[in-house]
């Protein structure tokens, strides 16, 4: 039997007293009590409609029933938003997991890479059977059983060719999750040429740091560097060349930190509700975190807004010629990243036209490695191939020179 009292406090004691067989078949009534804390008033009670007994239902979506008893909790908002996820290792799993169980409405996610038997201790979302496969198909798959509410886009393209600079504007928050400094010195001038809220996270063995850059013309990851960091490259000097860092070490145990800090800073921020106003170090060797204010930096070149768009009919399925008719005779279209033209072996000078995303790839006479011959200009491009083909993004923005000077374009959906 269940008896309960409620009181003005909104403290509601219920006492189930049940039924214990002793020797003899006697039974003795033992009772037990519960004391459920309900925030709020007598008034907040109904609100929540639902009895003991569970024949009433939540007037509110019971997957997310906790969620809104938050003050200043806005599933609604939630639902509605969009994030962009760049890069989905151990740190992007962990991003992606969270908004997805808070029941975030959409997710954009960009990564080229392949899932390796190394994320398997790290990356929640990726098994043993899906090796070779690519993260972002993965995750798209993994994602789906957290919530009907989700959509979710995959973009297997490196962040240039990914995603286009009116999908980071048009983007409620975009979170970078990436283990380089020239992909976060790229994130971060992407985000500022349109003006995107973007949040930065690393992690390191023992701990990681968040740095939130959402403040319009406040500081941004560049600003954090001085000249001589920006000028290190942590990338091979040509698309040819191997990758010239070498593995660092990671743990789950940093990824759920630092990914966890990271979407719960985002879900304030969508909400808008207050965050940090500086970066987030954890160091869990010592036990501590602490705040590192953000200070613009005045030196910092990735402070260049665009200003003046012109949206053109044309999209990134579009062809070459059918973007070149829309613009004016003597313009020259630039693309973001070199586009490759020709092949050419150094050793039997073998070679051959072939258009396209840079790729390394190897002589088919003597096996040596082939050298690219590249471009910016979309213009030299034959008219027949797709932009896509040649790594422009959907929803592109892209630089027009022209007599006057430079100009914009942005691509249609």
């Amino acid at each position: 039997m269940v008896f309960g009292f409620i009181a003005r406090s909104a403290i509601a004691i219920f006492f189930e007293i049940t039924p214990i067989d002793l020797n003899g078949g006697q039974h003795k009534h033992v009772t037990h009590p519960t004391l459920i804390l309900l925030v709020g008033n007598k008034n907040t009670l109904p609100t929540l409609h639902k009895s003991i007994n569970g024949e009433n239902r939540m007037s509110v979506n019971e997957r997310f029933a906790r969620q809104t008893l938050i003050a200043g909790w806005e599933q609604e908002r939630l639902q509605a938003a969009t994030a962009v996820i760049v890069g989905i290792g151990a740190l992007g799993n962990e991003v992606a997991r969270i908004l997805a169980l808070s029941g975030i409405g959409h997710l954009i996610l960009c990564d080229h890479d392949t899932v390796a038997l190394s994320n398997l201790s790290r990356c929640v979302l990726f098994r043993e059977a899906d090796v070779g496969q690519l993260k972002v198909t993965v995750a798209a798959q993994s994602l789906k059983a957290f919530g009907p509410q989700l959509q979710v886009q995959t973009r297997p393209k490196p962040l240039i060719s990914g995603i286009g600079l009116a999908e980071l504007r048009s983007a409620d928050i975009v979170l970078g999750c990436l283990d380089s400094r020239a992909a976060r010195l790229q994130l971060a001038g992407r985000c500022n040429l349109v003006g995107a809220p973007y949040i930065d996270g690393g992690t390191h063995p023992w701990g990681g740091e968040v740095r939130p850059y959402l403040v319009a013309n406040g500081p941004c990851y560049g600003c954090s560097l001085n000249s001589e960091e920006r000028s290190i490259s942590d990338v091979p000097w040509s698309c040819v060349e191997e990758s010239l860092s070498n593995p660092v070490g990671s743990t789950a145990s940093s990824s759920v930190v630092i990914g966890g800090w990271m979407s719960l800073v985002a879900i304030r921020f969508l909400m808008d509700l207050s965050t940090p106003e500086g970066s987030l170090r954890i160091d869990g060797s010592r036990g501590t975190s602490r705040i590192v204010q953000q200070q613009h930096n005045p030196d910092c070149l990735l402070h260049q807004p665009i200003e003046t768009i012109k949206k053109v009919a044309n999209s990134d399925q579009s062809t070459v010629a059918a973007l070149l008719a829309e613009i004016e005779t003597e313009s020259v279209v630039l693309s973001w990243a070199p586009i490759q033209q020709r092949i050419e072996c150094r050793t039997c000078g073998f070679q051959t036209v072939r258009w396209g995303i840079p790729k390394a790839a190897r002589c088919p006479t003597c096996e040596t490695t082939l050298r690219l011959r590249t471009t910016l200009e979309l213009s030299e491009a034959p008219g027949q191939l797709k932009l896509t083909d040649l790594g422009i993004a959907p929803r592109e923005i892209l630089a027009i020179r022209t007599i006057k000077g430079i100009e914009w374009i942005e691509l249609s959906d």
